[in-house]
């Protein structure tokens, strides 16, 4: 399942933030389309090479795969970056490789993404259970059903209609939380692990590691196994005992396939080299691969996962800077030197935009007639922020559409609070009235609003000279109802997200940050 491409407002959020380093696989779209602020590097990069990296960089956030985040790492990271909240995301599920001890301590918030490569997971698992004739077998033996364990079964399941699959589920009577897999005939739930495992020719092992997992597959359980036996792995390699691991070089014909990170499957080639049981000479030599989450498909998952953990960091940081200052919009004019900015259009994004402009000390030029729309309305400034109905948005960007919808309800309450004079009613004659006393406030402020509307064209001449902000309706851009052209970002917000009044705010904060964090690289330009 493709969750989305990453937004555009996304990646915009992503870009006011502080550097990022991302040691973890990328897809090609995001390692092409990231901002600048994000710095890749190959996940093979030494422990020595990250910690000059990490000193170099500062970096305000991490993305890391399957490295092991360690005291040295940690320590470096903090010195390097003495003060603030630091974001560790690890781009997967695991965490048995972060001292999340000492992440707490040096306020390092950390947090993975869990289950969004499952369904590629288990659809590589499915290949290698497969036979020669590209059927399935009869019987399937699922050892835990986790994210990956319950994809599994939903995709055999869909596959073949005669299939029957064993689970192995230490909540054997908890709720399923994918479907109709516990009433399905063809499934049957235990926790006797010699009981499922007793016979079986294909087995796929999913377990998480944990304390109870933790050597569980022990010699006897190899040996209960069918002779022909094949073992489909994504677990780390460590639910095996070494009694085990001893089995399956002197079997036959059990053929395992073992899927995990780089460093996990080193590890693993040390550990049975040191049992005297070396992987290439097993009997039925070991497949060991690094496929499973590797596809592009779900290297895009992983990464929108990613962009929404980052996005969304960005987004509480940004509003905690413009509480922090006020929303008045000043009574008197900007300076004569100061930078100059054109809003094109006078809806009440438009308008809004003009505000955080102003607030940023810019001498402020509107374009656009009295009657002109950009899509919001009052209706839209909600007193809470709900999870929106829109079936066309993924998990993450609904979440996402809901946080936004929250910082801008908080953003909106600061600027009434600030400008007392502004009366926020709910019906149309309010939201006609909201404008026109920040058009006031507005003028006496310095801006200067012009009726005329401009070609495309005539905006693009003009934005050679000075920043231009387009704030559209959503017909007139085709989805997308805030585009900054100038600021080299797309911002888009009611193609994805319910644009309104109270989000319009977010979005004129978040291009105007844009704006002034480009602005010494966009004037060598001119």
């Amino acid at each position: 399942m493709r969750l989305s491409s990453i937004p555009p407002v996304a990646a915009s959020l992503i870009a006011i933030t502080g550097n990022i380093l991302h040691l973890a696989p990328v897809s090609r779209a995001w390692k092409a389309h990231a901002p600048s602020n994000v710095v890749f590097f190959p996940p093979t990069l030494t422990k020595h090479d990250l910690l000059i990296q990490i000193g170099l960089l500062s970096p305000s956030a991490m993305i890391v795969g399957d490295q092991a985040i360690d005291a040295d790492v940690i320590a470096q990271w903090r010195i390097s970056h003495p003060f603030g909240d630091l974001h560790l995301i690890r781009r997967g599920t695991s965490l048995d490789k972060v001292r999340l001890d000492l992440c707490d301590s040096n306020d390092i918030r950390v947090v993975n993404t869990p289950g969004v490569n499952a369904p590629h997971v288990a659809a590589y698992m499915a290949r290698w259970l497969t036979l020669a004739d590209g059927s399935l077998p009869r019987d399937v033996c699922v050892l835990g059903y986790g994210n990956v364990g319950r994809e599994l079964v939903k995709l055999l399941l869909d596959q073949d209609p005669d299939v029957r699959i064993k689970v192995l589920d230490r909540h054997a009577q908890g709720p399923d939380t994918l479907g109709k897999a516990r009433s399905d005939s063809r499934v049957s739930f235990g926790v006797d692990l010699f009981g499922a495992l007793d016979g079986a020719s294909a087995v796929a092992i999913c377990l998480s590691l944990n304390d109870e997992s933790t050597h569980r597959i022990d010699r006897a359980l190899i040996q209960c196994l069918h002779r022909q036996a094949r073992l489909v792995c994504v677990a780390k390699p460590d639910v095996f005992s070494d009694d085990a691991l001893r089995a399956l070089a002197t079997a036959e014909d059990i053929q395992l396939v073992l899927d995990y990170g780089p460093g996990t499957l080193d590890a693993f080639r040390v550990r049975v080299e040191a049992l005297g049981c070396s992987v290439s000479k097993w009997r039925k030599p070991a497949t060991l691969t690094t496929q499973a989450a590797m596809t592009e498909a779900c290297h895009c998952d992983l990464d929108y996962a990613v962009s929404i953990q980052l996005s969304l960091t960005a987004l509480r940081c940004l509003v905690r800077r413009k509480l922090a200052h006020s929303l008045m919009i000043p009574a008197q004019q900007a300076d004569a030197g100061a930078p100059r900015v054109s809003i094109i259009g006078r809806g009440i994004n438009g308008l809004l935009q003009a505000v955080m402009f102003r607030l940023a000390n810019y001498q402020v030029s509107v374009y656009g007639g009295n009657q002109q729309s950009d899509g919001a309305s009052l209706s839209a400034a909600e007193k809470t922020a709900k999870p929106l109905s829109n079936e066309y948005l993924t998990p993450g960007n609904q979440y996402l559409a809901v946080e936004c919808n929250r910082a801008g309800i908080e953003l909106f309450e600061k600027f009434l609070a600030d400008n007392p004079s502004i009366d926020a009613s709910g019906d149309d004659l309010g939201f006609a009235h909201l404008k026109d006393e920040i058009v006031t406030l507005l003028q006496r402020s310095g801006v200067q609003f012009m009726p005329q509307h401009l070609s495309p064209t005539q905006i693009a001449d003009m934005s050679r000279e000075q920043f231009v902000v387009t704030p559209m309706g959503a017909g007139e851009t085709d989805g997308l109802s805030i585009v900054y052209c100038s600021a080299y970002n797309r911002v888009a917000a009611g193609g994805t997200y319910a644009g309104g009044t109270t989000q319009g705010l977010v979005w004129a904060s978040l291009v105007q940050e844009i704006i002034q964090a480009k602005a010494s690289a966009v004037s060598a330009l001119y």
